[in-house]
């Protein structure tokens, strides 16, 4: 499997402009095939979370192309798309809380900072929103035939310099080739990867927007009205 290759940074993501479509929501379990979901966030009984995984139309056509070019028996499996700016809000506190704890004598700028390095701060602006509430951002990874997910290295939500898409690049082993296999897939479809995150990968939002040197294509979404 090919190395990762030199990965862009998504800085300067907010001025990206974003030229919106009519585009509605589709949940991933309809999908079906190789595509596969797990709501972690709702499994986590998070606020404002779903009871499953919603993406745009687009999105998921390119999610079953990024299925079919895997190796026969591994799936994709969906942790997250569609996040609700609840959802959003609890995850960027919770974390914020988390590192005042750890440094508590960090100025509010620098614990800003180093939070928004892996939860991006909630906003529904139609000009900057944030990147999972667009329904453009999926968090994925690879899964076994049954659609369970892999040791990729690290475990979800880890915001931990190991959660790195490169991170593994010189450690040779199962959990480099499987990032290997997920970033080539994902790539071969079409999107972009969080370089800070190996299982957060975009396409039509301004994280993608920066790294495709494109307008965006997606805005803040309303949560589908069939979500439960």
């Amino acid at each position: 499997m090919r190395p990762l290759p030199p990965l862009t940074p998504v800085d300067g993501w907010r001025e990206v402009p974003i030229d919106e479509v009519d585009e509605g929501l589709i949940r991933v379990a309809d999908l079906g095939g190789r595509v596969r979901e797990d709501p972690r966030y709702h499994a986590m009984g998070l606020p404002g979370s779903l009871p499953g995984c919603w993406l745009r139309e687009r999105v998921c056509e390119r999610l079953v192309r990024a299925a079919a070019g895997l190796d026969d028996g591994h799936t994709l499996v969906v942790w997250d798309g569609y996040r609700t700016l609840e959802t959003q809000t609890a995850l960027y506190d919770g974390y914020l809380d988390e590192l005042t704890l750890v440094h508590p004598d960090w100025p509010a700028e620098a614990l800003e900072a180093a939070a928004s390095r892996y939860v991006s701060v909630p906003s529904a602006s139609p000009s900057a929103p944030s990147p999972h509430l667009t329904g453009g951002a999926v968090d994925v990874t690879l899964g076994d035939g049954d659609g369970r997910p892999l040791d990729l290295g690290t475990s979800f939500d880890a915001f931990v310099p190991e959660a790195g898409a490169v991170a593994l690049e010189g450690a040779p082993g199962q959990a480099r080739e499987r990032r290997r296999a997920l970033f080539w897939a994902m790539a071969a479809a079409g999107f972009t990867i969080y370089p800070e995150e190996w299982w957060h990968f975009d396409l039509g939002d301004q994280f993608w927007g920066r790294i495709a040197g494109r307008p965006a294509s997606y805005g803040p979404s309303e949560a589908p009205r069939d979500a439960g």
